[in-house]
């Protein structure tokens, strides 16, 4: 296992126009520096012993409203600590969850402004479930991981943060100051056989105990340099993420916490679905373009700016009573203008292109209470915890027109060919969500062989949005108020045959109010775009929908308790789909909201996480999905004849009957964009003379295209193709000269493989996973 930091990267020619970035970079790249610093610090008496960072098996899941050990969790929690993401050379939040099997990304009018932003789990999305520390972290952008000390996936419905969660969330934990002292950082370089420039990127991880009971933590970044297998594309980045804490282990403590991350740069949105071999636009002679070739223009831009502040005190009135209270507020701001493909004309080898605009401001405000209690009630043993929530949410947001841009050679594209600017907004848009939240969880042991895990939460949710055209007139949903009363939850029955295993059933409930925009993607665009989903889904007078859970499972441990393994079936049915459509076989009837469908995810999913032996790893994981459509022959047929070349090239309204009589229609349908095999594998082994060696494989199985599972509109299954699926191998190799030094080569697509990771809906545009590539790292460890 290497140490918990994180590989950093920049290129030279840009550190020098950028001095704070050069000097993070130096500061960690200079060994005989650091050795000499090392010798003189050696002549002194240390005050404190140093710590060491050992990877071990993670135990319990960061939130105190998981009740019991992951082992005795009745419920399939995936958690990745940063030795394993960093090992892989992993940056950012969607780096790490391709460890996780089951999660699928969005691209193109699926995710308008993501660029691989937003991501489904189990076939429903989830980019409005993502939480910072158990505090929802909304807006769209991409999430460095410098300061993250594991990524816990909670997989199936959950209610333990609120509204949403349909196929579960992402929680990240971030890193805390720590008694003891280190000093440790690492700096990479990346580059690959493409036109793709080289990247450089750094980060330090400093902890330094200052009394008795106190410390603090400092943790830096500095990236600058391309992107893998990208031309003209390029990523800098800038974060510092100090903390404080008092009264480590006391009764009392207190700890404060402060991020600020910058990121730019020019951004890429893909290529040609026409590219990639398998897809239904696929042409031979676009197929001969390079990989690498950028369809944007060089004056495309994505900033990216986050800043949170944090203050947690916890106490202890006994050592099984517990308080802890959590005040975070965050800012996240994104301006960006990119240009896209939009199709490929085979006669004239020429792509057309658009820019669109984004730009958005999220705030969040939150405080959370938890009292955590153990405690019998005759002969049961209980782990309580109960908590208030009260968070507020704003998002305000300019909005633009598309402009189109002049085509461009598939083979040969020209980013110079025009210059788009900044532009003055038709529109501005502002989301308020209030939420006031009350949940009690515990886990009762009836004897050393049962156990029952369970809980609710009630959540009132309050949404308003304001939309405005540019004269402030109201635009749209102008006025648009929901307010909801939820209650969600979960119920599991756990027996433990032997100490270290366990069979489990549970039932996990989570709801979904209309007007959840926070995370949206589409919020930019301007007119009826920015709010998808208003005469269906999110419709003032639609009912919430809700995810219900079944799941059995085994958990067990093996090796000492060193390896984890579990199996997992379940069933999830998401209730309460809001249809819309016309009167079918009425063109002239209004589309307006016609019933309610489900949609419904069962499949089996694997894992092993943990030491084989104390010298060889494994992180593996594996889910196989059936999922289904449901909304029976009249809403088929309305949602036919509100669109029906949707359904079918050419059709009309009159084609309709024949096209949903004959199965031509969505009912029965698979969930667009979610595979029905997917796996992951990372594994290392140290051969105890410094040398270690890993690798891994991913594997994504072939999915149908076609509209997301939160979209109005529906495209049956074949009627723009599939995704093709993919493998991909990654390599690493590692020396460890000493304590304080050590190499790491990774290289990732080992075979150079040429494949897809998203698309847009109708495949006229997709997402290449990068070309083979390389990543050489230094871990230097100060003290």
């Amino acid at each position: 296992m290497t140490s918990r930091t994180l590989h950093a990267t920049a290129r030279a020619a840009q550190l020098r126009r950028r001095p704070l970035a050069a000097a993070l970079l130096v500061a960690v790249a200079m060994p005989a520096a650091a050795e000499v610093a090392a010798d003189a610090q050696a002549d002194k008496t240390p005050t404190f012993d140093p710590v060491e960072v050992v990877g071990e098996a993670v135990e319990k899941a960061s939130s105190p409203k998981f009740t019991a050990p992951l082992l005795d969790t009745p419920q399939t929690i995936s958690v990745v600590p940063a030795d394993v993401f960093n090992a892989q050379g992993a940056q950012n939040l969607t780096d790490v969850l391709r460890n996780t099997p089951g999660i699928s990304f969005s691209a193109g009018e699926n995710g308008f402004a993501t660029n691989n932003n937003n991501f489904s789990l189990r076939g429903f999305d989830t980019s409005g479930s993502i939480f910072i520390d158990g505090v929802r972290d909304s807006g769209n952008y991409a999430r460095d991981v410098f300061n993250i000390e594991q990524v816990e996936v909670a997989k199936g419905p959950a209610a333990d943060n609120g509204r949403g969660g349909l196929g579960g969330y992402v929680n990240l934990v971030t890193k805390a100051p720590q008694l003891g002292y280190f000093a440790r950082g690492t700096a990479s370089f990346g580059a690959d056989a493409t036109d793709a420039d080289g990247r450089v990127r750094t980060t330090i991880d400093l902890n330094n105990q200052i009394g008795e009971t106190s410390a603090l933590r400092l943790n830096l970044l500095a990236k600058t340099g391309g992107v893998a297998g990208r031309e003209h594309v390029e990523s800098d980045a800038f974060g510092i993420a100090p903390s404080l804490a008092f009264g480590l282990g006391t009764d009392t403590r207190l700890t404060l916490a402060a991020q600020y991350v910058s990121q730019s740069g020019r951004p890429d949105w893909g290529v040609p679905g026409a590219m990639v071999e398998g897809t239904v636009n696929y042409n031979a002679d676009a197929a001969r373009a390079d990989t690498d070739n950028f369809y944007g223009l060089k004056s495309d831009y994505d900033d990216n700016t986050t800043t949170s502040i944090s203050a947690r005190i916890e106490h202890d009135f006994s050592p099984a009573v517990s308080i802890s209270n959590l005040t975070r507020w965050t800012e996240t701001s994104r301006d960006a203008g990119y240009t896209v493909p939009t199709g490929y004309t085979p006669a004239t080898q020429l792509v057309g292109t658009q820019t669109q605009f984004f730009s958005r401001e999220n705030t969040g405000f939150a405080n959370l209470t938890n009292l955590s209690a153990r405690f019998g009630t005759g002969a049961l043993s209980h782990t309580l915890s109960a908590g208030l929530e009260f968070t507020r949410e704003e998002s305000e947001s300019d909005r633009f027109p598309t402009i189109t841009q002049p085509a461009t050679s598939v083979l040969d594209p020209d980013y110079l060919r025009a210059v788009q600017g900044k532009i003055a907004p038709v529109q501005t848009s502002r989301v308020k969500i209030d939420t006031v939240a009350a949940y009690v969880y515990d886990t009762v042991e009836f004897n050393e062989h049962w156990q029952l895990t369970g809980g609710l939460r009630a959540e009132r949710y309050e949404v308003e949005i304001a939309s405005r055209n540019a004269d402030d007139s109201p635009q749209g949903p102008d006025g648009y108020e929901v307010g909801e009363t939820t209650l969600g939850g979960k119920l599991g029955l756990v027996f433990k045959p032997t100490e270290n295993g366990s069979l489990y059933a549970s039932v996990n409930i989570a709801t979904l109010p209309p007007g959840n925009y926070l995370s949206n993607p589409d919020i930019s665009r301007e007119g009826v775009n920015t709010f998808p989903g208003l005469v269906g889904q999110n419709n003032e007078a639609a009912k919430p929908q809700r995810a219900v859970s079944h799941e059995i499972g085994v958990k067990w441990d093996f090796f000492d308790d060193r390896l984890s393994t579990s199996a997992a079936l379940f069933n999830t049915q998401r209730r309460g789909v809001a249809i819309t459509g016309k009167e079918p076989g009425v063109a002239s009837s209004p589309e307006v909201l016609r019933g309610y469908g489900k949609q419904i995810v069962r499949g089996v999913e694997l894992s092993a996480v943990g030491r084989i032996t104390d010298a060889w790893t494994v992180f593996a994981g594996a889910v196989f999905l059936d999922s289904e459509r449901e909304l029976g022959e009249y809403l088929d047929a309305a949602r036919c004849t509100a669109a029906p070349t949707d359904y079918v090239a050419g059709a009309t309204v009159a084609d309709c009957a024949a096209i949903v009589a004959g199965s031509g229609g969505v009912d029965g349908d698979e969930l667009a964009f979610t595979p029905k095999r997917s796996a992951n594998l990372w594994t290392t082994y140290a051969f105890g003379n410094g040398f270690t060696i890993g690798g891994g494989v991913q594997h994504v199985g072939d999915s149908w295209a076609g509209r997301p599972d939160d979209a109005d509109r529906l495209i049956p299954n074949g009627r723009w193709g599939k995704l093709p699926g993919y493998t991909v191998g990654n390599l690493m190799a590692s020396y460890q000269f000493n304590e304080k030094f050590a190499l790491r080569l990774n290289i990732d697509n080992v075979t150079d493989e040429t494949y897809a990771t998203s698309a847009n809906w109708a495949m006229s545009r997709a997402f290449l996973g990068p070309a083979r590539s390389y990543l050489l790292s230094a871990d230097f460890r100060f003290w």
